[in-house]
């Protein structure tokens, strides 16, 4: 199109000077519209080849064939996105920033990306909500699922939507096919008629940690126990083994176990529009009615001092349930514990919350990426630099550098030494194809203190329906109030 216009132009010029020379008293051209030039054909005849053809020469610009516009003609090109993070541990610092270094430097687009520690997840909401307010928002930010329910209430975020199924620079089939479904799916908000408001760079899982030794010692196999009967059994076992109230199961009052136990239990916390909350649904009555069980027997207790790690290490428990990302601190310990009592480390693994189905139905977890409405030009540049951040081979090296578990299924193939390096990892990982997850909605957040006030109300003997019928209740009214903000 530039370049018509400046052919056009170039016509225009020299038919004024042509115009010219013939009546000196003429005034002087003014210029028009390109379509006025259609009318002076006679002056188009008269211009010389070679000076038409100069003209088009110079009016040539290099066109970027590795960086097209998308299909609604956005140009990426040249622009800098500022990513907004909580990852302050070495190793992931180090990868962020030779990520960086490798993206800035080889992007077809020119696109410059700079990474921001702006603390932790609470911080980085108090600056964005700050950010919106002012509207001088960053060009990705990092945050739960319910913090992007907050943002896209005040119109904060771009439905990424469009660009993962853009047909330049979007996700092929395939493509789309290698990220495990719950993941991809856990962004997508129905109380926003579908946005795609977040995107996973990486994901945690809630764990069942088992100490495969003491399950020996105990008369059993040293397998983890797949069924709820099982795991009672084990867990009452190794209490009785103890004598003093420890040695069971450390039960978990958040509701992110509330959300894997009544997962393990076939059910969901979550509406089935996506839009509403079930806590009150038989599944998450008998998951708590069987963990009340195993307390008032004695084969699960409580433990608020710190982490359970210490506990399992020490053999206080037989069973903890915790986030994957934990794995390298229960490794620490149990190596600790084996080097003061001069003995060989206990064998131990993760496996599935125990469940009722007939496949394993595991909690995944982690906050996600989000685009920002800035311009359409950074949106898509941002969503360029997600697109490389969750290739197979970059989230490899985000795995050993963070020990998070990865998206997208083809990463494994790149992580050969690690898994065998980390066969503990390995179990974990592979349990992602069974993934669920918690609500995405705008009250997650206060609803997760109810829901911790509920279950220990339930542990201490309160009846399991009808407390999770008040739940119930009181988390919809929360989320109906917040959406009418």
């Amino acid at each position: 199109m530039l370049k018509k216009l400046y052919v056009v132009f170039a016509a225009l010029l020299v038919a004024s000077m042509i115009l010219a020379a013939c009546t000196p008293a003429a005034p002087e051209p003014v210029a028009e519209e390109p379509a006025a030039a259609e009318e002076m054909p006679a002056a188009e005849e008269e211009a010389p080849a070679a000076e038409a053809e100069a003209t088009e020469e110079v009016a040539e610009e290099p066109v970027n064939e590795a960086c097209p516009p998308s299909a609604a003609g956005v140009d990426p090109s040249g622009q800098t996105v500022v990513w907004w993070h909580q990852h302050d541990e070495e190793n992931r610092q180090e990868f962020i920033a030779k990520t960086l270094e490798d993206f800035n430097a080889n992007n077809p687009c020119g696109i410059t990306v700079e990474a921001l520690h702006q603390g932790r997840y609470n911080d980085i909401r108090d600056k964005m909500n700050a950010s919106i307010a002012t509207g001088e928002l960053p060009g990705l930010v990092v945050g739960y699922q319910n913090d992007q329910a907050f943002y896209a209430l005040a119109g904060a975020l771009a439905d990424m939507n469009d660009y993962i199924d853009d047909p330049v620079w979007g996700l092929t089939a395939e493509e789309k096919a290698d990220f495990y479904s719950s993941f991809l799916e856990q962004g997508v908000h129905q109380a926003y008629g579908g946005a795609r408001l977040g995107f996973p760079p990486n994901r945690s899982m809630e764990v069942l940690y088992y100490n495969a030794t003491w399950l020996k010692e105990l008369g059993f196999d040293g397998n983890p126990p797949e069924t709820p009967e099982e795991f009672r059994e084990m867990a009452c076992a190794a209490a009785e083994a103890n004598g003093d109230g420890t040695g069971g199961y450390i039960l978990r009052s958040d509701a992110s176990a509330v959300a894997a136990w009544t997962f393990a239990f076939g059910g969901n916390v979550l509406t089935e529009d996506g839009t509403g909350y079930a806590y009150n649904t038989q599944a998450t009555v008998d998951a708590m009615n069987f963990l009340k069980g195993m307390y008032e027997d004695g084969c699960a207790y409580f433990f608020t001092e710190g982490y359970p790690n210490p506990e399992f290490a020490a053999r206080r428990a037989i069973f903890t349930q915790g986030s994957s990302s934990g794995m390298p601190y229960y490794k620490g310990d149990i190596e600790t514990v084996a080097e003061e009592k001069g003995t060989e480390p206990d064998e131990w693994g993760v496996a599935a919350i125990p469940h009722t189905t007939a496949e394993p139905v595991q909690n995944i977890f982690g906050a996600d990426v989000m685009i920002p409405t800035t311009t359409p030009e950074t949106q898509l540049a941002a969503w360029i630099f997600v697109k490389y951040f969750t290739s197979p081979e970059v989230q490899a090296g985000w795995v050993r550098a963070s020990n998070y578990f990865p998206t997208r299924a083809s990463t494994e193939e790149y992580l050969g030494d690690y898994i065998e390096e980390n066969p503990v990892w390995g179990q974990a990982a592979s349990l992602l194809p069974y993934g669920a997850y918690e609500p995405q909605l705008i009250s997650y957040q206060g609803v997760r203190d109810a829901t911790s006030e509920a279950f220990n109300q339930i542990m201490q003997g309160a009846d399991a329906q009808e407390t999770l019928d008040a739940l119930n209740t009181e988390a919809n009214d929360l989320q109906k109030e917040l959406m009418e903000e």
